[in-house]
């Protein structure tokens, strides 16, 4: 049976979600849990896997600590946003249908102007 390229950055995906899981439940420490993140690219994920990230950013500035980004997290997503925005159009696309109407003028402040960092000349992306 021939693999689809998609095939392993959904198996990925699904193992940082069990880690997640894992981690949530305490039956793995949470450090190792953050190992999967300190590596993450954010070229690497898709439209979905950004929305899911940028919804537990949301979460997280709206007071919701539990499963908080890291700094690294946090400013590697805001700059590769700030330089592609077709990703982020895709991205929001996404989470715009996932987010009830009256959350997404707040959601789409944030993430336009709260979160997102310019596009500097010269930064690795």
């Amino acid at each position: 049976m021939a693999r689809k390229m998609g095939d392993d950055a959904h198996a990925a995906a699904n193992a940082a979600q069990l880690r997640l899981l894992l981690a949530d439940l305490g039956l793995i420490p949470a450090p190792l849990c953050r190992e999967y993140f300190a590596v993450m690219r954010p070229a690497d994920l898709t439209p979905v896997e950004i929305a899911d990230q940028l919804a537990r950013m949301y979460h997280a500035d709206s007071g919701q600590k539990e499963n908080a980004p890291s700094g690294e997290e946090r400013t590697a997503l805001a700059a590769y946003l700030g330089c592609h925005d077709d990703v982020r159009e895709e991205a929001w696309a996404v989470w715009c249908g996932r987010l009830a109407p009256t959350r997404r003028n707040d959601a789409a402040y944030w993430l336009n102007v709260g979160f997102i960092e310019p596009c500097l000349e010269g930064r690795p992306v």
